[in-house]
């Protein structure tokens, strides 16, 4: 069954390491654009981090799916190991957002700021998880979990890097 089997996904796989290559780019670029901005800010500094980090972890993911001739136990480790380094590390960064200020007001973000970073950021890895869960079990979805994490992953790199490009200007 496809859901289950590494090798009918290295298409998918080659999808997204060309895709989250490009957006990581992206993301660098933006971040050379402000750089000064961002660096004065740990907030910012931050976001920047969790977006490298949320994209990164896309792009090793694919990597690790296209490694060849993997059982599905090898791959369901790595996918486990790489969602749980991305939930610790994107949680860590995220553990002070709330009390953080962002300008000169000395207001902090808004609570539905704070709400879909949180969802987004920890989300991927969440869905991640899911999909080695699954996938070791032979049940529940398997790989079909991994495009949900990747989207996920995306829109909350794409969140951090507004924010690093636009709202940080505002």
């Amino acid at each position: 069954m496809s859901a289950y089997d590494p090798a009918r996904w290295s298409d998918f796989a080659l999808a997204q390491i060309g895709a989250s290559a490009a957006l990581l780019g992206l993301v660098f670029v933006g971040l050379s654009i402000n750089l000064r901005d961002v660096v004065g800010s740990r907030q910012l500094v931050h976001r920047a981090l969790e977006a490298v980090i949320a994209l990164g972890a896309v792009l090793i993911t694919a990597t690790a799916v296209l490694i060849p001739d993997q059982s599905r136990g090898v791959v369901t480790a790595e996918l486990l190991v790489i969602a749980s380094f991305t939930f610790a590390a994107t949680f860590n960064l995220q553990r002070g957002a709330s009390r953080q200020t962002v300008g000169d007001d000395g207001h902090g973000p808004p609570p539905y700021s704070i709400f879909m970073r949180r969802l987004l950021g920890l989300g991927a890895p969440v869905l991640l998880a899911v999909a080695g869960i699954t996938l070791a079990a032979e049940a529940g979805g398997g790989f079909y979990w991994w495009p949900a994490a990747i989207v996920v992953a995306f829109l909350g790199a794409l969140t951090n890097a507004w924010v690093l490009l636009i709202e940080i200007l505002r």
